[in-house]
C-alpha cells in the first residue's frame, strides 16, 4: 500500500463521514421546528432553524420535491421558504441505508426516508416513506453540502386509515380517503 492510497482512502472516509453528518443535521433541524406538543415553533425560532436546515444545502441547490413538498425549487433563500411553510406541525425524519459514492470534491447517492409527521391543516398523522436521490459538494469553506435532492417513490399513508391505499401526495391520500365506502 502506497501513500498517495492510503491518503485517497482516508479521504473518501472522511467525505462519507462528513456526508452522513449532513444528512444527520438535516434530518435534525427538520424535526427541530416543531415542539414536543405537535406545534409549530414560534415564528422567529421556525425561520432561524429553518434557515439553519437550507444551509445544509449550496447557495445554488435544486430541490425537487415534487406535488406538496416543495414542488421544484432552486436555491437557498427559496429553501429557506419552503422550510418555513411545510405542511407539518410534527415530523421525525429518519434517513438510513445511504448509498453513496465520492468522486474528490463532489459526490452522490441515496438514501431510504421513513418519517413520521402530524399534517398541520388536518392534524392528521401520517407515515411517508421514499427515496431521495442527491448530489454533494465541499463548499469553498471545506464543508459539505446537498447540491441536489430529489425525492422518487413516495409512498403516503394514514395509520387506522383501514384498507385506505398508499398514496403519493397528501391530495392523493385524502382522495383515497374520500372514495371508501
Amino acid at each position: 500500500m502506497n501513500d498517495a492510497s492510503l491518503h485517497e482512502r482516508v479521504a473518501r472516509l472522511e467525505a462519507l463521514e462528513a456526508i452522513r453528518e449532513l444528512k444527520a443535521r438535516y434530518a435534525a433541524l427538520a424535526d427541530a421546528k416543531y415542539t414536543s406538543t405537535h406545534e409549530r415553533q414560534p415564528a422567529d425560532v421556525m425561520a432561524r432553524v429553518a434557515w439553519d436546515q437550507a444551509l445544509c444545502f449550496t447557495e445554488d441547490a435544486v430541490w425537487e420535491g415534487g406535488a406538496g413538498f416543495g414542488d421544484s425549487l432552486v436555491g437557498r433563500a427559496q429553501l429557506h421558504e419552503w422550510f418555513k411553510r411545510s405542511p407539518w406541525c410534527f415530523a421525525a425524519h429518519y434517513y438510513g441505508s445511504p448509498r453513496l459514492e465520492i468522486r474528490a470534491d463532489e459526490a452522490s447517492g441515496t438514501w431510504r426516508l421513513w418519517q413520521l409527521a402530524m399534517r398541520e391543516d388536518t392534524r392528521e398523522v401520517v407515515l411517508l416513506a421514499a427515496v431521495t436521490r442527491e448530489r454533494y459538494r465541499r463548499d469553498d469553506d471545506g464543508a459539505w453540502r446537498c447540491t441536489y435532492m430529489k425525492f422518487e417513490q413516495i409512498h403516503l399513508a394514514a395509520p387506522g386509515a383501514g384498507t385506505a391505499p398508499l398514496a403519493a401526495t397528501l391530495a392523493a391520500l385524502d382522495a383515497a380517503r374520500v372514495a371508501q365506502p
